[in-house]
């Protein structure tokens, strides 16, 4: 029993050395570059809508105006700089109340149905793409209802 104990503590030491503590074998997380922009659709301001860039990189919702600032992985404002498919998405509930992603459940089991078009709205088929540049910017999407 003892053994194990040894074990088991020496692989945590191992394991903690691996991931590290800031140290040289920290995995490092990409720069972040403010990002900002507005969504319309047939030029009119598109609300309540999420907008994604890549697969996770970063994301925001649009308020009244349309108007998004996106956010990485834990909510640090901003987006690495790079290359992105871009998503926009509405889920929207049969009693007209908006999804959002941070609700714990699948869009599908919270009973909402994609109310975007795929060519926007799947990541397989967006026709939407964003070049985030250093020190960041702007990224406005001028979206069109009909097909």
């Amino acid at each position: 029993m003892r053994i194990l104990a040894v074990v088991s503590c020496s692989c945590a030491l191992m394991l903690l050395g691996l991931t590290g503590c800031g140290g040289k074998g920290a995995i490092k997380t990409p720069a972040l570059v403010p990002v900002e922009g507005t969504i319309t659709m047939d030029g009119k301001p598109l609300a309540e809508v999420t907008v994604m860039f890549g697969t996770g990189s970063a994301f925001g919702e649009t308020d009244a105006s349309g108007r998004y600032e996106l956010k990485a992985q834990g909510g640090k404002k901003g987006c690495p700089v790079g290359d992105y498919k871009v998503v926009v998405e509405k889920w929207v509930r049969a009693d007209g109340s908006i999804y959002r992603s941070g609700e714990g459940i699948s869009p599908m089991d919270a009973g909402a149905i994609q109310k975007m078009p795929p060519r926007y709205s799947d990541m397989e088929k967006t026709e939407l793409k964003a070049n985030v540049p250093a020190g960041g910017g702007k990224v406005n999407f001028e979206l069109k209802s009909g097909a």
